[in-house]
């Protein structure tokens, strides 16, 4: 019985781990990135990476300063990225 509830558990966590890769946007230097308002923010400067070589986050220059949006806030669009963040948002970061 713990062997099926476990091995359930593994299936469930590989599947959900493959959606959240799928639903990933793809992240390249330079992209433009806008807040869900459709304001231009900035373009990529650097994406930042975790051990595992997965986006973490983009840095982008706004405002005269360095500021790293988090990629779980980010998602493709027809131009670059829009990041869910308002830029209000971004000037706290």
């Amino acid at each position: 019985m713990n062997f099926s509830f476990a091995l359930a558990a593994a299936v469930s966590l590989s599947l959900s781990t493959t959606a959240i890769a799928a639903d990933a946007p793809v992240i390249k230097d330079r992209a433009l990135v806008k807040t869900v308002d459709g304001r231009k923010v900035g373009f990529v400067d650097r994406v930042v990476r975790n051990a595992a070589g997965e986006p973490i986050g983009v840095q982008i220059i706004y405002s005269g300063r360095f500021v790293m949006i988090p990629a779980e806030t980010l998602t493709a669009a027809e131009k670059g990225l829009t990041t869910s963040l308002t830029t209000k948002d971004i000037n706290k970061l």
